[in-house]
């Protein structure tokens, strides 16, 4: 994977870490992170789709590489596609085919609603609409009263993540056990298929994070709510999802599938929130003849140009 690092500052004065790779004849694609995710969670589809595409993405402001947010304190899914939106200035990317996966959905959700002009097309992967604590685990914990308690328990974890510093270091080292695969394996979160290696790193990584931000941005996706974009999305649309996400349940995904105008589903049978880990090749596959198909790009006239 040959990425090329930068940095933007923008408006507010947020630093925001940037990359790209690849500089092929298809439309660029814009690739927008889940929370816990960051360029390296999409080695494979960079690998895959560079040599025709150059892909763009970057850190989420407060996390990985980029700074905290200039305002101090938005870290809300609006001030993600501000921050976006000046990723594009910076790499002069007119329109963009925006692939997000989990948060990055809602992002992408956003762009649409802000921007419609900038986007070819949408790849949405294990995401959702809106308001995820509504919606997750939602078919373990049901209509259960645990439900309306998420986003109460999830403000209160924000007030106290300050307090999980000094736990990190050991935080770092138990994700990356075999054990802690072993336990997510028997509680349906990840599926055998899973690149154990890189989920490890990712989690890891995602331990040592600036947790004080990284709850404020849950907690401002747990707000974000792009019900109202659905009806409004005329560019061709791709949903991919696996039947066993508990995060994003595939109810989420039907749900957008079924309003969204001329919307294509594909459900991946043992897939979990983390399908791209899983099964990389079937999506890549799937991404291919969509473009193909929906928005006239063909790999084999692009080589042999």
């Amino acid at each position: 994977m040959d990425v090329q690092k930068d940095f933007v500052t923008t408006k507010d004065g947020t630093r925001l870490a940037v990359y790209s790779a690849g500089s092929g004849p298809g439309p660029d694609i814009l690739l927008a992170n889940g929370l816990g995710g960051n360029i390296d969670a999409w080695r494979y589809f960079v690998d895959d789709f560079s040599p025709f595409h150059r892909i763009i993405t970057w850190d989420y402001r407060g996390l990985y590489n980029s700074g905290p947010a200039g305002s101090g304190t938005d870290y809300s899914v609006g001030a993600q596609v501000t921050d976006l939106r000046a990723v594009l200035a910076h790499f002069g990317c007119e329109r963009i085919i925006a692939v997000g996966w989990s948060m990055g959905v809602q992002v992408a959700f956003e762009l649409e609603r802000q921007h419609p002009e900038q986007v070819l097309g949408l790849v949405l992967i294990n995401g959702t609409y809106g308001r995820p604590f509504s919606t997750a685990f939602a078919p373990v914990l049901g209509r259960t009263p645990v439900m309306p308690m998420i986003p109460v328990v999830m403000k209160l974890v924000e007030s106290l993540a300050h307090l999980a510093e000094p736990l990190q270091p050991y935080a770092q080292k138990v994700t990356q056990t075999k054990a802690s695969l072993r336990v997510l394996r028997a509680l349906g979160l990840v599926s055998a298929s899973l690149d154990e290696a890189m989920f490890l790193k990712l989690a890891s990584q995602v331990a040592g994070l600036h947790m004080p931000r990284y709850m404020a941005t849950l907690n401002s996706l747990g707000d974000h709510c792009a019900e109202a974009v659905l009806p409004q999305v005329d560019v061709p649309t791709l949903i991919i999802t696996g039947d066993r996400d508990l995060f994003t349940p595939v109810s989420q995904s039907r749900e957008m599938a079924k309003r969204i105008t001329g919307a294509e589903l594909l459900v991946i049978p043992s897939g979990t929130h983390y399908t791209p880990l899983e099964f990389p090749e079937l999506i890549h596959l799937r991404v291919q003849k969509f473009l193909r198909e929906r928005l006239g790009f063909e790999r084999m006239a692009a080589s042999a140009a």
